[in-house]
């Protein structure tokens, strides 16, 4: 292909991208109410807390140490993670399970409630190697990553779109 029909299809890609609304996973229009922001959790040294403080300064939300007036607070309670079997093999082993983390939240200004308290939950199903338990954990480990990511995605979403 030539380098001048190459340079076409690229830019014409890519402005198709922009002109559907296309963004970058993970990224979202943070009001500027919001672009200064005290992260308070039941555990600081969580997955879930440190995995949402990296997407807040990705977003260029500035994360501060203590209040101030005409800050928000955004409350992330402890994750509860619960995992099931949901069914068995022919040795009568378990050959699917079900991970469930729930996270409760709430954003709060100094003299309001911004948004209610909520607790967002995500399930994913899937399969264990009967004959590998290194398997099974790390399959175990990937779904509850991508689990973890959704649900930052989703609390982003939620202070994208708060009444402010």
């Amino acid at each position: 292909m030539k380098p001048e029909r190459q340079t076409l299809l690229v830019l014409f890609a890519v402005c198709l991208l922009s002109g559907c609304g296309f963004t970058l996973r993970g990224s979202a229009n943070i009001p500027p109410e919001l672009q200064n922001l005290v992260l308070v959790g039941a555990n600081q040294n969580s997955d879930i807390m440190q995995d949402l403080r990296r997407a807040l300064q990705a977003n260029k939300v500035t994360i501060l140490d203590s209040a101030s007036v005409g800050s928000y607070q955004l409350f992330i309670g402890e994750a509860d993670i619960q995992e099931r079997i949901l069914s068995v093999n022919s040795n009568a082993r378990a050959g699917e399970f079900e991970l469930s983390i729930s996270v409760p939240y709430q954003l709060r200004s100094s003299n309001a409630v911004a948004l209610e308290p909520e607790v967002l939950t995500i399930e994913k199903v899937y399969l264990a190697d009967p004959n590998s338990a290194v398997a099974k954990a790390e399959e175990r480990e990937l779904m509850e990553t991508e689990i973890r990511r959704e649900l930052i995605s989703l609390i982003l979403r939620r202070l994208q779109n708060a009444d402010l």
